[in-house]
């Protein structure tokens, strides 16, 4: 029994086959010999049915092998009143499989190649996932990259700790004067370096003598003097600075009028102390206020000339301003000396007052032109008021070279002059 049922489904398998169907057709007949049941016939019987209707298309496809026309209700839709398909235009009388052959294949849709994308798990303590595109970027070519500009470094022994801007187009080299403080060749500003800086540097000041004591030499007489003051200058902090000077002086007299022979002395004078400490500085307008003391010390030899003997005190102010380019200085100065009795001044010294102008123009970074007006009051000395103009050279960050030259207006002191020749150098360390 269950031989006989495989044997009917294998056979209704092999008859169910297109392929097998086109092969081999059984009639009824055929099957009804081979001693097959009822049932089995009237399944063979419905395939044959099946295959010999596709075999007699064209009675269901009308004598002119097309199909009928698909007709639309008026006022459904926009479309068209009546739409037909094309004619099938092939050999229908043949086999199945010629059929197929005759109706074209549909065109592949071309699609754009992709890259394939690779899937991460991403941070698992998050339980993310990131997805990574594997597609190429077009990236420009390494020629067209903008090509970095030339960047100039400063030199190693730059050192802005000596320099402020001005007006944001030079800087204003902050170089020492006379006394040591920052400043022009005599006049001192209210500017102080930044805290930890360092100047140390002199001013040599020639001059031939044209007075002794409010006297004019005579044609046999002469005398020059050379004075050297040499300063050291240390900022504390960005408003203090301390500076302390040893003069060197020397100076030949030939006069038989006041002395018997010539007088020619060389030496260390009296050194001097002092303090600037800024007050206020106020950017608004621009302008900056200190305030100083200084103490000379009688290091020089009073019988020489080369000192007073005593000890001075000083106090003074200072004041700057800057109008664009152009900064404007101020100095009132008040000095209390030790009233010595000297062979010079029996009757004393007195004390002395002074006071000081300057402007500077920084033309470059590296000049600076100066103009100044200087003036004393000390009682028996009697008064001197001279202009100086004066330039200042920076060749780098760390030199400053000074060049003025003291024109007297009046002088009844000890030793006057005509002019001046001052010579300055000006150092700077951190």
């Amino acid at each position: 029994m269950k031989r006989n049922t495989a044997i009917v489904a294998l056979a209704a398998w092999l008859l169910a086959s297109p392929a097998w169907a086109q092969s081999y057709s059984y009639s009824q007949q055929q099957v009804r010999q081979n001693g097959f049941s009822n049932s089995m016939q009237t399944a063979v019987s419905r395939t044959a049915d099946q295959y010999s209707a596709t075999q007699n298309a064209p009675q269901y496809l009308g004598q002119s092998g097309t199909l009928p026309p698909i007709t639309v209700a008026p006022g459904s839709s926009p479309a068209p009143q009546q739409m037909s398909l094309p004619p099938i235009t092939g050999n229908v009388s043949g086999s199945s499989s010629g059929l197929s052959s005759q109706i074209a294949a549909p065109v592949p849709v071309q699609r754009p190649q992709r890259a394939p994308v690779v899937r991460s798990n991403g941070n698992r303590a998050t339980g993310g996932s990131e997805i990574y595109s594997q597609e190429p970027l077009n990236l420009p070519p390494v020629t067209t990259l903008p090509v970095p500009s030339r960047t100039v470094l400063p030199p190693l022994y730059s050192d802005t700790m000596m320099t402020v801007p001005l007006e944001e187009a030079v800087t204003r080299v902050l170089a020492c004067n006379m006394s040591g403080f920052t400043g022009l060749t005599h006049t001192t500003s209210a500017d102080v370096s930044k805290a930890g800086s360092f100047k140390m540097g002199f001013h040599s000041s020639w001059f031939d003598l044209d007075r002794v004591y409010d006297r004019q030499l005579a044609s046999n007489e002469s005398g020059d003097m050379l004075e050297l003051p040499i300063f050291f200058n240390y900022a504390v902090t960005d408003d203090l600075e301390i500076i302390y000077t040893i003069p060197v002086v020397d100076y030949t007299i030939k006069s038989r009028i006041l002395w018997t022979r010539d007088i020619s002395e060389s030496g260390s004078g009296d050194s001097k102390l002092g303090f600037k400490y800024r007050i206020f500085d106020n950017p608004q307008y621009q302008m900056r206020g200190a305030f100083g003391l200084g103490f000379k010390f009688p290091t020089g030899n009073d019988s020489k000339g080369l000192g007073t003997g005593k000890t001075d005190f000083e106090i003074f102010t200072a004041f700057s301003k800057s109008y664009e380019k152009i900064v404007g200085h101020l100095n009132l100065g008040y000095v209390m000396t030790g009233d010595p009795n000297t062979q010079f001044y029996p009757d004393g010294l007195a004390d002395k007052f002074y006071y000081n102008i300057g402007i500077e123009y920084p033309h470059t970074h590296n000049v600076t032109v100066m103009a100044e007006l200087a003036g004393e009051d000390w009682g028996a000395e009697g008064l001197k008021v001279d202009v100086i103009p004066g330039l200042r050279y920076t060749p780098t960050e760390n030199f400053a070279f000074e060049l003025a030259v003291p024109i007297s207006v009046t002088n009844d002191q000890r030793y006057g002059y005509n002019y001046r020749l001052v010579l300055g150098l000006t150092t700077f360390f951190q």
